[in-house]
């Protein structure tokens, strides 16, 4: 079971945060990240080991009405409440979604939230004020060039800025699809004799 939800804002600090002990492994998760936890649990978390959850969202900075997005100073307090309590429990049910894995897996489970505009920043923040020694950052094939120049994988930026008591793993979906797809492989050989109309059922478009 996973403890209570820990918050940290940009403007929070090392003084109320435990350090990390060598056995825990802490996980960057974001919207579709299934895949990210599911490695960590398959090839970073041994026995006794402990996997921190951690999920960066951005400052509130305006909020969406039916007349359109709205800056905070331009709607009541209440109205800004109710928006901020929406929005903690929608991450609050994203996060069960990853915390479930990890107890199917009876892997202890932690979860920490950081509220940042600058992802990669907060994360290299973190890692010496957490001590943190293992992280893992799931990353994704960019449609355009010009984000990758202007450094929006987070994941490298963050390994390759690390500092080197931090071992920074970076998950490709891509290469985590291509290993699921061939696990299916063996079904298919066995199979051979099978009309080749059925085996292509087995193939798959990825993105």
């Amino acid at each position: 079971m996973s403890r209570e939800i820990e918050e940290i804002g940009e403007d929070s600090k090392s003084t109320t945060i435990k350090d990390a002990e060598t056995n825990d492994v802490y996980v960057v998760v974001g919207k579709n990240d299934l895949y990210v936890v599911q490695w960590a649990l398959d090839h970073a978390v041994s026995p006794g080991f402990r996997v921190f959850l951690v999920h960066i969202f951005p400052t509130i900075k305006y909020i969406p009405t039916p007349v359109g997005n709205l800056s905070r100073s331009q709607l009541s307090k209440e109205q800004v409440q109710v928006y901020i309590n929406e929005e903690n429990n929608r991450r609050k049910s994203l996060l069960q979604r990853y915390i479930r894995l990890c107890n199917d897996a009876k892997v202890p489970v932690d979860t920490m939230l950081v509220e940042s505009n600058s992802p990669a920043k907060a994360l290299l923040d973190l890692i010496p004020i957490v001590n943190i020694t293992s992280i893992v950052i799931g990353t994704r094939p960019s449609r355009s060039t010009r984000l990758v120049k202007k450094g929006q994988d987070i994941g490298e930026y963050v390994q390759k800025n690390a500092p080197k008591f931090c071992e920074v793993k970076v998950v490709s979906q891509v290469q985590q699809l291509k290993q699921s797809f061939n696990r299916t492989q063996p079904e298919i050989t066995r199979n051979s004799d099978r009309n080749f109309l059925e085996c292509i059922c087995f193939s798959r478009k990825f993105d």
